[in-house]
Order: C-alpha cells, then sequence, then structure tokens
C-alpha cells in the first residue's frame, strides 16, 4: 500500500504499477482519498455555519418586540415592516401584511442569498436554498421576540455531536463524489489503452484511474480548505489525470526499431 502511495503522490510516471493493486489495497486507496475529500468538504461545512452562526446572532439584534397569538403576528401598533439582509439570510418582518411570498421567492433568488424567513401578519414563511419549510403560526404559538432570538442564535452552533455529523455525512457525499470522477477518469484511461494499442483490460486500467486522482484531489482540497473556489475544478483534474495516464501509458509502448538495407 505505501508504494502506490508514493506513486500516486509522488511518481505518477509509475501508474501502470498500480494495476498490480488488489482489491483490498483498491479499497484502502478509495478510502484514502476519500477522507482527502472529506477535509475540504467538512471545512466549507463548518465556514458555512460558523457565517450562519454569525449572520443569525447579528438578524437576532434588530428583531423588535413581537408576539404569536391566535395564528397573528402581533408587534406594536407604529411598528413598520422592513427586511434585514446578511450573507446567509433575508429577513422580511411585516406585521402589516405588506409583503407577499412571491416577493420573498424573487428577493431571494435575486440576491443569491440562502436562507429566507418570513415573519409576516398572518403567516411564517422559511424558504431553504429554494426549497419551502412547512412552518405554521399554529406551532409557533406563543413564541414571542426572546424566544425567536434564541433560536436564531443557536443556528450553526457547533457542538462535537454535530461535527461529528458534518463529518459522516461529508464523508459519505465525498465518497459518492470521487466514485464519479474515479469512473470518468476509468473511461478516459480506457480510451487511451485503445488509442496506444496496448493490451490491458478495464479493471486494471481502472485501478491506475483511481490512483491517478492523487495529486489533483490533495491540491484543490487543501485550495479549498482554505475557502477558496476553483474555477472549473473538475475539468482542471480531468486535464491533471489524463495527462498522468498518458505519461504513464507511453512507457509500454514498443520502441519500433527502423531496418535499413544495406
Amino acid at each position: 500500500m505505501k508504494e502506490y502511495i508514493r506513486i500516486g503522490f509522488k511518481d505518477p510516471k509509475q501508474l501502470v504499477r498500480a494495476r498490480s493493486m488488489t482489491r483490498k489495497q483498491l479499497l484502502a486507496y478509495f478510502a484514502l482519498l476519500t477522507f482527502i475529500l472529506t477535509f475540504s468538504m467538512t471545512s466549507v461545512l463548518t465556514n458555512v455555519m460558523t457565517n450562519l452562526q454569525e449572520d443569525g446572532s447579528e438578524i437576532a439584534e434588530t428583531i423588535p418586540p413581537f408576539t404569536i397569538e391566535n395564528n397573528q403576528l402581533i408587534a406594536e401598533e407604529d411598528q413598520e415592516s422592513y427586511v434585514h439582509q446578511t450573507n446567509s439570510f433575508l429577513l422580511f418582518f411585516d406585521p402589516n401584511g405588506a409583503i407577499q411570498t412571491e416577493e420573498i421567492d424573487t428577493n431571494l433568488e435575486r440576491l443569491n442569498v440562502p436562507i429566507g424567513i418570513g415573519l409576516m401578519q398572518d403567516e411564517f414563511y422559511l424558504n431553504v436554498t429554494g426549497q419551502t419549510i412547512p412552518v405554521s403560526y399554529e406551532q409557533l404559538d406563543g413564541v414571542d421576540q426572546d424566544r425567536f432570538i434564541d433560536l436564531l442564535s443557536q443556528i450553526g452552533s457547533l457542538s462535537p455531536l454535530v461535527i461529528l455529523l458534518m463529518f459522516i455525512v461529508a464523508y459519505l457525499a465525498s465518497g459518492f463524489v470521487l466514485l464519479y470522477e474515479w469512473l470518468i477518469v476509468a473511461l478516459f484511461a480506457n480510451i487511451l489503452v485503445t488509442l496506444l494499442r496496448l493490451r490491458s483490460p478495464f479493471k486494471k486500467n481502472a485501478r491506475m484511474a483511481l490512483v491517478s486522482l492523487s495529486i489533483p484531489t490533495l491540491l484543490l482540497s487543501i485550495i479549498e480548505a482554505f475557502g477558496y473556489i476553483v474555477p472549473f475544478a473538475f475539468e482542471l483534474k480531468l486535464g491533471f489525470t489524463i495527462y498522468f495516464l498518458f505519461t504513464s501509458l507511453k512507457t509500454l509502448v514498443p520502441v519500433k526499431k527502423n531496418n535499413n538495407d544495406q
């Protein structure tokens, strides 16, 4: 296994040797690359949760006094409707019935904000990444300003259990992403074998394809872990892996000797 790790991360020209991997080594290598992807995804999720917590606290500071009673939002008589926007939230506080849910959806899409909250005159509206979450004032009966602020303040809190669940979800998601990328690269590896007129079954090509993903996966994961978004990340990863596969497979092409008649 150590030999294949060395090849994958230090000497991709020797990828042809990865064709000898056992099934157990193949699964272990897949788990290793998934683990690398998971750290990147977990870092991104942690940043998102932290931003949610900060934005939730910011919105909580602007909430005026109110109470939800008898399926109605009860606020002070002179309270005007208003909208508060952060990077993560778009809050509509409307005790006067001046705002419609369609207006919330339109602004969420236009401003590219993931979460929309509508405290409206006779309706509570919650939209998360384009999906409406069914929550009614009947379920929130008795909720007032203080309780709502507590709820907002808890959004994005990172307890050890939440971090563990995030890691598990990220690991599973990373596994599916890696499986998809592996399949695409394996197909390209098979095409290269055909073009170079080599004899190598798909199973062996797939082993090479998995190991060829090592360097691109590590580099992109490190960059994304610091919060940077890499444009065309998959295309870049695919380009590197095809290059590594081509340079390694080329070493198997027999050298033709020209016999000149004297």
